[in-house]
């Protein structure tokens, strides 16, 4: 096996742990919790819409950690695919 073979399968396992580490991001903005305030609504509702707010932002962030690692995992696997052909 010579090294362009070798560097593609590296690139292959590197694509692979990017994929599935864009997968875990993925999940853990999925399950972002919005915390209650223990206040009513009624009470105080800019409590309610700011725990909204950052839930939604935390979950937007992991959303776009995993869009770049996505991106990368298919860049890699490209990058594999044509070193592995050659």
């Amino acid at each position: 096996m010579n090294i362009i073979h070798c560097l593609a399968i590296a690139f292959a396992f590197a694509g692979l742990g990017t994929a599935i580490a864009a997968a875990i991001y993925w999940l853990r903005a999925s399950r972002v919790p919005i915390q209650t305030p223990a206040a009513s609504i009624s009470d105080v509702p800019e409590l309610h819409i700011m725990s909204g707010h950052v839930a939604f932002y935390e979950s937007s962030r992991l959303n776009s950690t995993a869009a770049v690692l996505t991106g990368v995992a298919a860049v890699l696997s490209a990058i594999g695919s044509v070193l592995g052909v050659v």
